[in-house]
């Protein structure tokens, strides 16, 4: 009788083993899988949210001096402070688009910090600049970025050792409006 239950002990520890690895892996895979669509969707906010202030702000704010005229470093703190969690550092390929311009930053903290980029005024010119009443109205704006995203998936990938880069994947998200004033 004794016998019978050491075996019955053994065969637990095995079916165990059988069925547990794959469930760690399967947990694994869901946190990844929602912690890259959390990112994706938070990029996607944040773009949304710096073409909103552009298309607010973009067709006739420039005529008159002192008015609502944005920078792109107005645009891009507006898109900084949407990505909650995401390190301006590392949204990458910032693009900004409009019908007289386009301004592509390496990084977000790039068109975030002083100088020739985030001192350009955008969609629009510049306070007072002499303008076609109207001319930006309904002209598209666009902006663009990606984020990089490491999946810790790769661990369990066979051959993935000290030194090896697998699993990085570059999340795109865009936002496309007409300029409302």
């Amino acid at each position: 009788m004794r016998m019978q239950h050491r075996r019955v002990a053994g065969n637990t520890l095995i079916e165990f083993t059988l069925v547990g690895i794959p469930l760690v892996f399967l947990l694994v895979s869901v946190f990844e899988m929602s912690r890259g669509m959390w990112l994706y969707h938070t990029l996607a906010t944040a773009v949304r949210e710096g073409t909103r202030l552009a298309v607010v702000h973009g067709g006739d704010c420039n005529l008159y001096p002192n008015s609502c005229a944005v920078t792109v470093r107005t645009v891009a703190n507006r898109i900084r402070d949407a990505a909650v969690g995401l390190p301006p550092s590392d949204i990458q390929n910032v693009t900004l688009t409009s019908s007289t311009r386009t301004i592509t930053c390496p990084s977000l903290q790039d068109c975030i910090q002083a100088g020739s980029l985030g001192d350009t005024y955008w969609p629009a010119g510049a306070p007072g600049a002499v303008a076609d009443v109207g001319a930006n109205r309904r002209a598209p704006v666009e902006i663009a970025a990606s984020f990089p995203f490491r999946s810790a998936i790769a661990m369990f990938w066979p051959g993935a050792g000290r030194g090896q880069q697998f699993g990085l994947v570059s999340l795109p998200a865009s936002s496309r409006e007409l300029i409302q004033y």
